[in-house]
């Protein structure tokens, strides 16, 4: 299956960090979020995959061997759903498609998880234990966690915004969706819609966009995962996942190790 990693953006919030290169290319324990990203999905046995760049897309081109990269002139003034629209553009979701944040860490169970799950138009996988992940980067977990509410078998009932209690975080986004021919087809029509409608919709993040698409009675099914994720959003982020590795107890939240090496180099 084809695989589309949307890393267009610089990534403000990382501050300093992001300066000199994309948020894609900050290290995480010394190895690049993006080189992590690549060895977990081709370990999972995605081969075919195309990077959409913006800020520093130089540098991406160099450091992702073996990828395909489209350039998203208007970066600046987007974000991620319009990185999507850039690769449907090309005819790369005609096929379905794996789509993928580029700032993420992630097992290589979590794509086999995905990739294994029932067929449906739209699928993401969710964390399930989202809560020890963000216990361990801030005092109160639900000053970032997003709402995210499922119904009894699975289907996203909705998705964005500010939870206003626990009972409305059912899991956590991971920055990873799997579309199908149809569903592709779909959410692509109904974001080009939405932008004809309000230019503003350029703006939209890929949860923005699949609220608007669940709020518009189009449907998205997920995936349980029991940890295995890492979102990197700030330096506060990065320093204490590695702290924790030092300390031998990132593991148990996301095992590093399983992201440094691809499938071809075991």
């Amino acid at each position: 299956m084809r695989t589309i990693i949307l890393a267009a953006g610089r990534g403000s919030r990382l501050g300093p960090l992001t300066d000199q290169r994309p948020k894609s290319l900050v290290p995480l324990a010394g190895i690049p979020l993006l080189t992590r990203l690549l060895n977990a999905l081709r370990t999972a046995g995605l081969s075919d995959i195309t990077i959409v760049t913006g800020y520093q897309s130089d540098l991406i081109n160099k450091a992702a061997p073996g990828c395909r990269t489209l350039h998203s002139p208007r970066w600046a003034h987007t974000n991620m759903a319009a990185s999507l629209l850039v690769a449907a553009d090309a005819g790369l979701l005609e096929d379905g498609a794996v789509i993928s944040y580029s700032d993420i860490v992630v097992e290589p169970r979590v794509v086999t998880t995905l990739l294994s799950a029932p067929r449906t138009p739209l699928t993401l996988p969710v964390n399930t234990a989202w809560l020890d992940v963000w216990s361990e980067r801030m005092a109160d977990p639900l000053a970032d966690a997003e709402r995210l509410i499922l119904d009894a078998n699975g289907r996203l009932l909705d998705i964005g915004g500010a939870p206003r209690g626990l009972h409305e975080v059912h899991a956590q986004f991971m920055g990873l969706l799997r579309l199908d021919p149809d569903g592709a087809r779909q959410l692509i029509s109904f974001y080009r819609d939405a932008l004809d409608a309000d230019s503003a919709a350029e703006h939209w993040d890929t949860t923005t966009l699949l609220s608007a698409w669940l709020n518009a009675d189009g449907t998205a099914h997920t995936v349980p995962v029991r940890g295995g994720w890492l979102e990197v959003d700030t330096p506060e982020d990065k320093d204490r996942y590695e702290e924790l590795h030092r300390l031998g107890r990132l593991a148990a939240i996301c095992a590093l190790d399983t992201t440094e090496k691809d499938g071809d180099n075991r």
